[in-house]
C-alpha cells in the first residue's frame, strides 16, 4: 500500500468507452483502490480512431495503434495520468516519454472458438462461415482448415455474439479474455490450443501506461503489477519489436514462466496462411527481453524477414 504524506490530485485514468474497455479499467481501478484507499481515481473516456471507424475493416483503417493513439496523446498532453490498454493493441514501441510500469495479473491469453453448430473447429462442416477480423487468426485458421470460409467480423463482443446467434456466421473466433471479463465465458465452445492458433503478443493482459517521469503515479501502479505477467509480456514485446512490429504480416507470441525459467513460442505467417514459421526460445526470466530477441532471430533466419519487408503497416489485432 502506498500511503500519501499529503493530499495529491486525483489520478486520472484514460480508457476507451466500450463496455469491455470500461470493465477492464474498473477491474484495475478496483484493485488500485483496495491497496491505495487514500488516493482518488477518476476515469476519463477517450474516443480512439478504432472506435470512430467501428464498421470499417481493420485492414482499411491501417494503423496498429488504432485503439491506442488518442489515449497516448492525452497522456503526453497531461490530460490524463494513466492510460489503460489491452496490451495486444499496442505497437512494438512506445512514444518517447511514455512507459508501462504496470501489467496486472493476466487473463486467459488463448483464443476462443464460439459456435452454436459445432463443439470444436475440427467439427465444422466444409465451407462453414467463420468470423474474425484478425489477420493473425485468419492465417492460422486457414493453415489448419483451408476448407473453411473466413469472413470479416467487427463490432463489440455483444454485437459479434448477436451476429452469430442470428445465423450470419457458423462460428466466430474471439479472445477468451474478453468473454471472461464480461462474464460470458459460458459462450466459449472450445479454447484453441497454441498449436492451432498462437495468441497475439500481449493477449489477455492489460497495460497501464504513464509518463516516464511521473514517479509518484508509477509507484502507486506498481502495487498491482504482476511479475509473472510482466516478464512474459517483456519477452513477447521484445520479439515484436525485434521483428519490426509494424507490418501486416501476422505475428503471434506466447510466453510462460516456471520458477525462474521463461519459455517463449513465436510465429510469423503469410497473410494467406500458406506459410507458417515457428520458433521457440527459453532462458532465465530475468533475461526475458533477450529470450524474445532470440526467438525473433530464429524466425528471421527461417525466412520471416522476406514476408515482413513485403507488407505495409499492420492493422490492430481482433477483440
Amino acid at each position: 500500500m502506498v500511503k500519501m504524506s499529503g493530499t495529491r490530485a486525483p489520478i486520472r485514468i484514460g480508457t476507451r468507452g466500450s463496455v469491455l474497455a470500461r470493465t477492464q479499467t474498473e477491474w484495475a481501478v478496483s484493485k488500485l483502490r483496495a491497496l491505495n484507499p487514500y488516493i482518488e481515481f477518476q476515469t476519463v473516456i477517450i474516443e480512439t480512431t478504432g472506435d470512430r471507424q467501428a464498421n470499417v475493416p481493420y485492414a482499411a483503417v491501417g494503423t496498429k495503434g488504432m485503439f491506442v493513439k488518442e489515449i497516448e496523446q492525452a497522456l503526453i498532453a497531461n490530460h490524463i495520468d494513466v492510460g489503460v490498454h489491452s496490451l495486444k493493441d499496442m505497437p512494438g514501441s512506445l512514444p518517447p516519454g511514455l512507459t508501462i510500469p504496470c501489467v496486472p495479473e493476466r487473463e486467459d491469453p488463448y483464443d476462443a472458438f464460439v459456435s452454436l453448430r459445432a463443439k470444436s473447429i475440427s467439427e465444422l462442416p466444409t465451407g462453414s462461415r467463420v468470423g474474425t477480423s484478425s489477420a493473425r487468426r485468419r492465417a492460422q485458421i486457414v493453415a489448419f482448415r483451408n476448407d473453411l470460409n473466413i469472413v470479416e467480423l467487427r463490432g463489440n463482443l455483444d454485437t459479434r455474439l448477436r451476429k452469430l446467434a442470428d445465423g450470419q456466421y457458423d462460428a466466430i473466433i474471439v479472445a477468451c479474455a474478453g468473454l471472461n471479463r464480461l462474464g460470458q465465458s459460458s459462450a466459449i465452445s472450445a479454447r484453441l490450443s497454441k498449436d492451432i492458433c498462437l495468441p497475439a503478443v500481449g493477449q489477455g493482459a492489460l497495460a497501464l501506461e504513464t509518463r516516464s517521469d511521473d514517479s509518484a503515479t508509477n509507484e502507486i501502479l506498481a502495487s498491482i503489477h504482476d511479475p509473472d505477467a510482466g516478464d512474459c509480456i517483456a519477452a513477447e514485446r521484445a520479439l515484436l519489436a525485434a521483428l519490426g512490429g509494424g507490418c501486416s504480416v501476422p505475428i503471434a507470441a506466447h510466453a510462460e514462466v516456471d520458477s525462474e525459467q521463461l519459455e517463449l513460442c513465436g510465429l510469423v505467417a503469410s497473410v494467406d496462411g500458406s506459410v507458417i514459421i515457428r520458433a521457440s526460445a527459453s532462458g532465465l526470466r530475468s533475461s526475458a527481453e533477450q529470450v524474445g530477441i532470440s526467438a525473433a532471430g530464429m524466425l528471421l533466419a527461417q525466412g520471416a524477414e522476406v514476408m515482413l519487408k513485403a507488407h505495409r503497416p499492420e492493422a490492430a489485432d481482433d477483440i
